[in-house]
């Protein structure tokens, strides 16, 4: 066994990978390691000119797939077949720094079990990002922020550069349904100790990128996938409130004032919301609080997610807009509000 393996998923990297390997070669040459390319049948000859520098450069092992693509997928394989104690993912195209690689080990060596090279804690950057592409980063990490609790305690839960003692997938069966695999291993190891080592997101050497549209909704759903679709069931169960409201309005109304009518099929709506979430949104998560301390927070959770939607649906229809476009705005604001509030603080 080998002290270091390198997994490099490629597509379409021949103007990169040669350049890439011999930085390692120069960067790993006093540390027992290994290179894997696993490469998804690139047309342009990127598994041919891995192979070619590995006739010189001998660590390096070039893995083709036929028939199979997809990032996650590659990363995955890649690691089935290394065989260092410590693994290392990282890109092709020159935006991950392989000078860092020596670095991140030593913090592994030093007791950590995984070692995210990081562009959001300080020293870290994103380099030449635009506005669009940096909100884009940062509404994608809040996602996960939010849906999975063990990824809280990362600023770039997102990075595709990072390092793990193989050990911590003992028994973990990794299922990513995009390239970003970090968040799955975060999501699924127990008591990792993490460590976020700075560093500069470099500008692509040449060629393009292969994140878009497809892979970010891929992203999407492999984030719900791990978070059990708690939204949606956060959702469906707000649906079931709204009929619980208006069912009990229905009847009091007969006997009392629309006041108090209203009220109590408010709090029987929240009181029943509540213990739906409980027992099965958030079952999981129960112990963490007592039952009186979850429901108080809970109420302050609706009050907040309920003045935001008023408040939305007044700002809008001032400014002219129409007042049903108004009011689903703010139902939806008031909601992701509340679904927040319910996984961070709630049974956070």
């Amino acid at each position: 066994m080998v002290k270091l393996s390198v997994v490099i998923p490629t597509y379409m990297e021949a103007e990169n990978v040669g350049l890439l390997l011999i930085r390692l070669r120069d960067t790993l040459e006093s540390i027992d390691h290994e290179v894997i390319i696993v490469d998804d049948d690139s047309p342009d000859g990127t598994a041919d000119i891995a192979e070619e520098y590995g006739k010189w450069y001998k660590n390096v092992k070039v893995v083709r797939r036929v028939g199979v693509k997809g990032l996650a997928s590659a990363i995955v394989e890649g690691v089935s077949k290394a065989y260092g104690s410590y693994i290392v993912v990282m890109d092709a195209d020159m935006q991950h720094p392989p000078e860092l690689i020596p670095s991140m080990l030593a913090k592994a060596e030093d007791g950590y079990d995984i070692v995210v090279a990081s562009r959001y804690v300080r020293g870290g950057s994103v380099g030449g990002w635009s506005i669009a592409r940096r909100m884009i980063s940062l509404t994608a990490t809040l996602m996960a922020r939010i849906a999975i609790p063990r990824v809280r305690k990362l600023r770039d839960p997102l990075s595709g550069f990072f390092l793990f003692r193989r050990s911590i997938l003992e028994g973990v069966n990794l299922e990513p349904r995009s390239c970003k695999i970090l968040v799955e291993i975060i999501a699924k190891t127990r008591d990792a100790k993490i460590y976020e080592l700075p560093y500069r997101f470099q500008p692509r050497y040449r060629g393009e990128s292969k994140l878009g549209l497809v892979e970010w909704a891929r992203y999407i759903g492999h984030i719900l996938r791990l978070s059990g679709y708690r939204m949606f069931k956060f959702a469906f169960i707000g649906v079931i409130g709204i009929i619980v409201n208006l069912s009990m309005l229905v009847l009091l109304v007969r006997y009392l004032p629309v006041w108090i009518s209203g009220l109590i099929a408010i709090e029987a709506s929240i009181l029943a919301n509540f213990v739906a979430n409980d027992l099965w949104t958030f079952n999981s998560r129960r112990s963490r609080h007592s039952m009186a301390t979850r429901m108080i927070k809970y109420h302050g959770a609706v009050a907040i997610g309920a003045t935001i939607n008023y408040s939305i649906l007044l700002g809008l229809t001032y400014i002219g807009i129409d007042p049903v476009t108004a009011s689903i705005v703010g139902i939806l604001l008031g909601f992701v509000a509340n679904y927040t509030l319910s996984e961070t603080v709630v049974w956070g």
